[in-house]
């Protein structure tokens, strides 16, 4: 039976790992962290300044700062990309996003940018698959967690980190400011036209009859 769960850490350093029936593994690292990748292992990060989103392949040492997300058994090509640009693909109510690091296959993991203006929701209520690990580059909002009016809201703030594990029921929202997210997708499609791109594949709606 699912928790409907989303874990959230502010100003911590620690490691969220994925489920133990999960059925693709991930790490996610929190705060400062020396890293050591594994040949076969890939891994997603931030710079220390916010301004670039990289991938790296193992084998490799290295220290993350910030934020980084380790793959097991992906490696694709080494990348980097700036985070200070826009985003470009539409979403829904108003938001729009940009692949960061675009997925090389179906199913393979991928790094996004979401904004969600002000008085928004990035979504209808829905789930994912798998799991989304999330930073919180600018902005302000709520995480909305739960089903059947038994819903949980969350602050969510610069430098922050949201773990939606898989099948939890969610959806984030803004007020008077907007929000700028950057989530990991441990799996997704590869697709990147307008309306099918990572951001809408993998993303059911719950109660919509999709």
């Amino acid at each position: 039976m699912f928790n409907y769960n989303a874990r959230y850490f502010e100003n911590e350093k620690t490691i969220a790992n994925s489920l133990p029936d999960d059925l693709y593994a991930y790490k996610a690292y929190i705060g400062s962290h020396d890293i050591s990748l594994e040949s076969g292992d890939g891994v997603f990060y931030l710079s220390k300044d916010l301004k670039m989103a990289k991938f790296q392949r193992g084998p490799i040492q290295f220290k993350s700062e910030i934020f980084a997300v380790v793959i097991r058994g992906y490696a694709g090509p080494n990348r980097e990309v700036s985070t200070l640009e826009g985003t470009f693909l539409p979403y829904v109510n108003g938001c729009s996003t940009r692949q960061l690091i675009p997925a090389e296959r179906p199913g393979d993991p991928t790094f996004q940018m979401l904004h969600i203006p002000p008085y928004s929701s990035e979504q209808a209520h829905h789930i994912h698959s798998t799991a989304r690990v999330v930073y919180i580059l600018k902005g302000r909002g709520e995480s909305v967690v739960g089903l059947s009016g038994k819903t949980t809201r969350s602050e969510l703030k610069e430098g922050m980190v949201c773990v939606l594990d898989r099948m939890c029921p969610h959806h984030f929202e803004t007020k008077e400011e907007g929000l700028i997210v950057l989530p990991v997708h441990v799996w997704s499609s590869i697709a990147g036209a307008e309306f099918n791109h990572p951001m809408f594949n993998g993303t059911f709606l719950i109660n919509q009859g999709h």
